[in-house]
């Protein structure tokens, strides 16, 4: 189609439907649009309604207005024609048929063009999108577009920062944005956007270097795909190439589209070595005289200097070597396999922590990327943590006594337990950013199978706001979305009535997971299902308690209703 115009987007999102593509609609509407086919009205009266799409009736819309205009039709007739030929009843199709031929000929219109007008109309009925869901949908099309291309650009921007690059590409998960691990097939040298997806960049490995990039992409651009390691190997620069950035390109998946990882890290010594044969053969002109297979033949096959009978690489290996190299775990995120589990444990997710939240009391959790010890101006030892969760980053401040006593806990990639009062104070000295990032000074530190779990609850509830106008269908759509978020936190229906409001506890049939990438999901797709905003979540918070002068503490509670 090739969108010019918001129009073009807006009539992207009705026509790209299984109705309209088997009808042949799609085609006509593009053949228009760019000239191939003559845009014909049967009317001129058609052509203010129509000629935003060519010709072509997309919306159902246009089927009220064409009933309204050439049939006289009120607007309450135009909507149950609507309704009758997007559901095709047939009697009550015949009514509006005969209705509408009179309506058009005492107008003006001859018979036979307003039955054939009636007929079209229709047909095209069947397929009819409302043209206010298609703008709604054409305007989130086009910010997404434009947040994927403007979040491209922010990692090329901070490409040399691993941390602010791990935290972007969290932002992107958090918003449903995939973003691929790099290939040498497929990879740019920075980010790039690809088919709606952000595709990590090669010149952003750690220990590749933006020259050995270069070569490879302009081969890759001149003689097409790799096809195997050896082919890799043997086509870019040697000197670039070496054996240090092959493993980086291999432990960081960029090279998962030529074999396994741990297959092709164990025989890097055997294709680097048959690379520099074949290259010095063909440097000095010799041809193979001991009966292998062609040099071609032997480049494209993906096994070729591989060694055989390697196991694959563990996960736990995987993962790291793509934190190491990319800053980030990309494939995978070891907190995926037990995010369930650390969603019972905790009430808030990292990226949930606000400084409007400071001195609140917060219990998170996560996997620590860095813990860095310092001894403060007494002699005395103290840590600050990166925790990482699914959603972000967070410091942690465990001060002496608590790092003593936690010490052991606190190892890189060690999954735990903070409890903890969200502190947002800027640095002394640093006004201008006060406020602006929040940190957790913690008061517990346990570890993710400590039984001390067991006892702890969770004060959090969705609320669902639903509509008094809310269909079946919606209500349907709304079970089968709450159903793929099962989780420990009560739901509470409102219901709204005219005079009244439903209030429903769905019980334990209906628990779910109120934060978190999964209640972050099911809270779009809600709130997109009801065209409003339906999903609220209550969280009622203990204010961290402050130590008074006699050993007393003053415990105060704020209940929060968050949207996301």
């Amino acid at each position: 189609m090739q969108p010019t115009t918001f129009d073009d987007i807006t009539a992207a999102n009705a026509l790209f439907r299984p109705g309209p593509l088997e009808g042949g609609l799609v085609d006509q509407y593009v053949k228009r649009k760019h000239g191939e086919v003559e845009i014909a009205y049967l009317l001129p009266q058609l052509e203010p309604i129509l000629k935003e799409t060519y010709g072509v009736i997309v919306y159902q819309e246009q089927v009220m207005n064409i009933a309204r205009q050439l049939a006289g039709f009120s607007l309450g007739e135009a909507d149950v024609l609507r309704g009758a030929m997007g559901k095709k009843k047939k009697e009550e199709m015949a009514k509006m048929r005969a209705k509408f031929i009179e309506g058009a000929t005492n107008r003006g219109v001859s018979e036979s063009t307003a039955t054939e007008i009636f007929d079209l109309m229709a047909y095209f009925a069947g397929y009819g999108f409302p043209k206010a869901h298609s703008a709604a949908y054409a305007v989130i099309s086009y910010q997404t577009a434009y947040l994927k291309a403007y979040l491209a650009a922010l990692l090329n921007n901070e490409a040399g920062n691993y941390d602010k690059v791990a935290a972007a590409v969290l932002d992107c998960h958090a918003r449903d944005i995939e973003v691929l691990p790099p290939d040498v097939n497929s990879s740019e040298a920075g980010f790039s956007v690809q088919e709606g997806k952000i595709r990590y960049g090669l010149a952003v490995i750690k220990n590749v270097g933006t020259h050995a990039i270069e070569l490879l992409l302009n081969e890759r651009r001149t003689n097409g795909p790799f096809k195997s390691v050896l082919d890799l190997c043997v086509r870019a620069d040697p000197r670039e190439m070496n054996k240090r950035v092959l493993e980086s390109l291999i432990r960081s998946g960029a090279t998962d589209s030529l074999g396994e990882r741990g297959r092709l890290l164990a025989s890097i010594d055997r294709v680097s070595d048959r690379a520099a044969q074949i290259i010095s053969e063909r440097e000095s002109g010799q041809t193979n005289l001991f009966g292998m297979l062609p040099e071609a033949d032997e480049m494209d096959d993906p096994a070729a200097g591989l060694v055989s009978g390697m196991p694959p690489m563990p996960d736990d290996e995987r993962l790291r070597g793509e934190k190491e190299l990319l800053g980030l775990y990309l494939s995978d995120h070891p907190l995926r396999r037990i995010e369930q589990e650390l969603h019972a444990k905790v009430d808030t997710y990292v990226n949930q922590v606000t400084p409007e939240m400071e001195d609140y009391e917060v219990r998170i959790g996560g996997v620590i990327k860095a813990v860095r010890p310092i001894v403060t101006k007494t002699g005395k030892p103290m840590a600050f943590v990166q925790l990482e969760d699914l959603t972000a980053t967070i410091e942690v401040i465990v001060f002496t006594r608590l790092f003593e006593e936690s010490r052991a806990l606190l190892l890189s990639d060690n999954v735990v337990i903070v409890r903890g009062k969200v502190d947002a104070r800027s640095a002394a000295g640093e006004d201008d950013e006060r406020g602006e990032i929040a940190k957790v000074i913690a008061d517990e530190i346990l570890a993710f199978d400590d039984a001390g779990h067991e006892s702890w609850v969770r004060n959090q509830v969705v609320h669902l706001d639903v509509p008094a106008e809310a269909t079946a269908e919606q209500m349907a759509g709304l079970q089968e979305i709450l159903g793929r978020c099962a989780g420990p936190d009560r739901v509470v229906l409102h219901l709204q009535r005219p005079d009244q409001v439903v209030d429903m506890d769905l019980g334990e049939k209906f628990r779910v997971q109120g934060g978190g990438l999964a209640g972050d999901r099911a809270q779009r797709e809600i709130d997109v299902l009801f065209a409003r905003p339906v999903w609220r979540l209550e969280v009622i918070r203990r204010r961290a308690p402050e130590r008074q002068a006699n050993g007393g503490r003053q415990p105060r509670t704020l209940v929060g209703s968050a949207s996301s």
